[in-house]
This record gives C-alpha cells, structure tokens and sequence, in this order.
C-alpha cells in the first residue's frame, strides 16, 4: 500500500513487502518443521494478548492508509512500530536452538530480520 502511496519510493516499500512475504515464508515452513518433529519450539514464549495488540496495531494501520492521507514520516513511523514490537523483535525465540537444524534457522532469521531493520532505519534517516 505504501508503494502505491509514495510511488517516487516504490521500489523501497516493494523491498520491504519482499522481505515480509520471505518472512512468512520462513514462519510456514517453521510450522511445518515444528509439526513433524524436526525442531522443537518455546511452547510459552508468547504472550496471546501481545499478540493480539500488534495484530490489531497492523489491521488499524492497513484501515488507515486506505481511508486517510499518510506522510512519508508517519508511514515510516508506523513501519519502525512494526518491527520493534515484541511478537516481530523476538519472534524467532520461539525456536529451539539445540539442534543444528534448529539453530541454523534461528541464526538465518536473526540476520534477515537484523538487515530488514537496517534498510529500514537507513531509509528513514535519509527522510527524517
């Protein structure tokens, strides 16, 4: 949405949706190693009703975009709210890390998420 919004940094926000979608990805086939036994996973690391608050953050940010004007700093705002949400921040604590299969994927969506963030903070400086 943002794309079509601030179409002179489209290929920026297409990035960002790119890296989002590898993400989900990435969280699928976590699922699907953690259903079949492969790795194991921190059945309590979440709280259900932090959860639900980001969840509910990104639904009343998608609303607003659709319906009312946006700045560039509100949007990058709204994106940095994101990432630092606890369920977004630390999610991949949710993996087990004692068994290699385990631990390469903890370690794999560490760097993707730590170089998401950076090309997001980078972005912003340069718009402040």
């Amino acid at each position: 949405m943002y794309s079509e919004k601030f179409p002179e940094h489209e290929a920026f926000w297409i990035a960002m949706a790119d890296d989002e979608r590898r993400n989900t990805e990435w969280v699928h086939s976590t699922i699907e190693k953690i259903k079949s036994g492969v790795i194991e996973y921190n059945r309590d690391r979440f709280n259900i009703e932090a959860l639900r608050t980001t969840l509910n953050f990104v639904k009343t940010q998608i609303q607003a975009v659709q319906t009312k004007p946006v700045t560039l700093q509100n949007a990058l705002g709204n994106a940095v709210g994101i990432e630092d949400s606890l369920a977004k921040k630390r999610f991949y604590e949710i993996i087990k890390d004692d068994n290699p299969e385990g631990r390469q994927l903890f370690q794999k969506f560490i760097g993707e998420n730590q170089k998401h963030r950076e090309r997001l903070n980078q972005f912003r400086q340069r718009y402040k």
